[in-house]
This record gives structure tokens, sequence and C-alpha cells, in this order.
């Protein structure tokens, strides 16, 4: 029986590796985007930080002095709040959170490489009123959850522009 689940797992391993799959792991920039700078309407929020980091890791830099360089221009960031769900009581059980931004990529020679476009994401979460201490926890974890998928789907745009895909 071992071996059989051995041979199962073996021939598992090498069909994912004949089809292609591999994982996604990180953006890397092309020479144009190596100085980039990040423009965030509010400079306070943590998509600003999480974009600078996310950046560095993919090679970028920060420009140094007036040095030409590429600019990823936030214009807008909101996340709202709003009920899914009403029960019996009147009270909500679900909500729904949605993260939108509107973003834009200018090169370092003006030209617009990424226009502007909104990108938007929604997580919904429940709200048990029996374990109200609990659930603000739980809303803090999917909007970190999506201030880090949206630092991913604005990569994903970038890298998208510059594969043709």
């Amino acid at each position: 029986m071992r071996r059989l689940m051995l041979i199962l797992l073996f021939l598992g391993a090498l069909l994912q590796a004949s089809c292609g799959f591999r994982l996604r792991g990180e953006i890397s920039l092309p020479p144009e985007l190596q100085s980039l700078r990040v423009q965030v309407a509010d400079p306070f929020s943590p998509l600003q930080r999480n974009l600078e980091q996310a950046l560095a890791r993919a090679g970028a830099r920060e420009p140094v002095g007036k040095e030409r360089a590429a600019l990823l221009r936030i214009g807008s960031n909101r996340i709202t709040r709003m009920p899914l769900s009403v029960g019996r009581t009147g009270r909500v059980q679900e909500y729904s959170m949605r993260y939108e931004v509107r973003m834009e990529l200018v090169d370092a020679a003006g030209r617009v490489v990424v226009p502007e476009q909104e990108v938007a994401l929604e997580r919904s979460y429940q709200f048990e009123t029996l374990r109200a201490q609990g659930t603000p926890g739980e809303e803090e974890v999917v909007r970190a959850e999506l201030e880090r998928d949206m630092t991913q789907a604005i990569l994903r745009r970038i890298r998208a522009a510059f594969s043709g895909t």
C-alpha cells in the first residue's frame, strides 16, 4: 500500500511538472523601471509602504536628486465596508469590504505605460453578534489581506504591461 502511495505521489508530481505549472514568484522590473517613484494620494496609507517594499524587492530604487524616473501614480485608494446580509433580529450578519485604487504608470520619458485604471478587490466576512469581541480582529485581518493583495494586483498589472499580455 505504501508503495502504491509513493508511485501515485511521483506520478502526480510528474504530471504537475509536465503541465507547465510553476509558482508565480516575485516580479522583476524591466530596465525602464529600475528608477521608480511612487506617488500615493494618501501618503500615510499602508499601500505606499507596501508598494515601495515590493518594488524594492523587484529591483526598483528611489531616484536620487533630480534624476529622471518612472512614476507610479495612485490617484485614489479607499476601503469601504457594506452590509451584505441582515439577520432576523435586524442586525448585520455579513459585511463586504471593497478596496478600490486608481493607478497609472508613466515611464521616465513621460510616456504612459499603464493608462489610468481602477483596480478593485472585494472580500466578505461574517459578523457574529454573539462573538462581537472577536469580530473587529477579523475585520483587521480582511483589511490587511486586501492591502497585501492590492499590492500584488498592481505589480501584476505592471508586469503585464511589459510582457505584452
